[in-house]
């Protein structure tokens, strides 16, 4: 979802919880470049607000880089995308999401080890009619 209107991103964390230093990592940044450069639908106005927070060098590239990162050192990350959230949150990493009319929610990550592993192993049971009906189409000695 783009970012429609100017937001507050500190007071926006303040709000949600205790302030908290606020960074972007490189790999981020490199990113929203590409979306700028595209045309994206609110990837300046992201990209400017990236643009006044210290960066962080991130390990890896992409989506993973940021993942590692946020895992690592226990951050919080702002992400419109849905796969990225959903990766993020299964690795126990809280997530500010955008709200279509300004501000951000939160999505706090399970603290729990095992409430995090029942997220997977839920999300598992879901896609398993689909694999279970791919198997079959194929035959059975397909995949083994």
């Amino acid at each position: 979802m783009p970012l429609r209107e100017p937001v507050d991103l500190v007071a926006e964390v303040a709000r949600l919880a205790a302030p908290a230093p606020l960074a972007v990592s490189s790999g981020t940044l490199a990113e929203l470049d590409r979306l700028v450069v595209r045309g994206v639908a609110g990837a300046p106005a992201a990209r400017a607000l990236a643009a006044r927070l210290p960066t962080v060098r991130d390990r890896g590239r992409g989506d993973t880089g940021l993942l590692e990162l946020a895992a690592r050192r226990s951050c919080w990350v702002l992400t419109g995308d849905r796969a990225l959230q959903a990766r993020l949150l299964a690795r126990g990493v809280s997530v500010l999401v955008p709200r279509e009319h300004r501000g951000f929610d939160l999505r706090r990550a399970p603290t729990d080890p095992e409430e995090r592993g029942a997220r997977r192993r839920a999300a598992t049971v879901k896609n398993a009619p689909r694999v279970e009906a791919r198997r079959r189409q194929r035959g059975p000695d397909a995949g083994r």
